[in-house]
């Protein structure tokens, strides 16, 4: 790997390095008082968080919140313990490339097989949420920019000109 002043700087600047301290004094405490506020919310405090809430909370599409929560759930009760919620944030938040890969993997992994397949990326489409947005503009047909599915028929279209990409 070339050690030149600007490659350096470029791999600080994509992936930068977050100390044990600043983990310990800034990010745990931050996703500590996170999980508080969210086991609050949870119909059974004791064990934790529950889906729902954590459903709520992160806001993501179609099942990648269902993923999230079941990459994070690793006993698979069905709940958020607080080693379980802090260890996920901080793997998602604070890990380095390499863990973030491994982290996105399984949660694109719907089947658990160890393998992101072709089944687990139509899953992930086929589930995907239709938005209502603004016409196509140039590039971007599948981007959150680009537009999205006007109605129904729209989205069946684009589901299968994008399986056939694939």
């Amino acid at each position: 790997m070339d050690k030149s002043p600007i490659n350096n700087f470029v791999l600080q600047f994509t992936e930068p390095i977050q100390t044990d301290d600043f983990k310990i004094k800034v990010c745990l405490p931050y996703f500590t008082d996170i999980y508080k506020a969210l086991q609050e919310r949870s119909d059974d405090r004791e064990k934790g968080i529950n889906k729902v809430s954590m459903l709520n909370y992160c806001q993501l599409p179609g099942l990648l919140g269902e993923r999230l929560f079941a990459v994070f759930d690793t006993n698979k009760n069905n709940y958020l313990d607080k080693e379980e919620f802090l260890n996920g944030m901080l793997m998602f938040y604070c890990s380095d490339f390499d863990d973030k890969i491994k982290m996105i993997f399984k949660i694109y992994d719907f089947d658990n097989d160890g393998l992101v397949s072709q089944t687990d990326i139509i899953t992930l489409i086929s589930c995907m949420p239709v938005t209502h947005s603004a016409n196509v503009r140039g590039e971007g047909k599948y981007t959150k920019e680009g537009g999205g599915a006007q109605n129904f028929q729209e989205r069946v279209d684009t589901l299968e000109e994008m399986l056939t990409i694939l």
